[in-house]
């Protein structure tokens, strides 16, 4: 294949990838995410199940209420997710390959500085290229 000078593109990140992705980011397990949600331990199992879901390949959630509730468990963009279930991948915000951190959220790096984008490599975040954290999409 020729190289006709254009930049490869990006690698389309998909609503299930962003969640795994900011879930993993958080150090969670699926359990220890959906613990603010169950109030009941009768409601455990069902809460565990719905928040795994959320991460099965093909799988996007439709109803708004509680995806937009995640942030209660993990810095998640409720705006990014539904961008991603909804729009064309040309549309897609640019996100953070490792960890799928957006421009729009804070987020610290491990100076304790704000996150912004990496110099080094264009498709991770500064707190991803500290820890060393390689790309998961792409």
């Amino acid at each position: 294949m020729l190289d006709d000078g254009k930049p490869a593109p990006r690698p389309v990140v998909m609503p299930w990838e962003y969640v795994t992705m900011r879930r993993t980011a958080a150090c969670m397990t699926i359990e220890q995410a959906a613990r603010p949600y169950w109030h009941r331990p009768e409601h455990q199992a069902d809460v565990e199940r719905t928040i795994g879901a959320l991460e099965i390949v093909g799988f996007r959630m439709k109803r708004d209420f509680f995806v937009a509730d995640m942030s209660r468990a993990y810095s998640f963009n409720v705006d990014v997710y539904r961008q991603l279930c909804d729009t064309p991948p040309d549309q897609h915000p640019r996100l953070c390959l490792a960890c799928g951190w957006d421009q729009w959220s804070t987020q610290y790096d491990t100076n304790g500085e704000e996150a912004t984008w990496a110099q080094s490599d264009p498709d991770l975040c500064t707190r991803c290229e500290q820890l060393d954290r390689k790309k998961v999409i792409g």
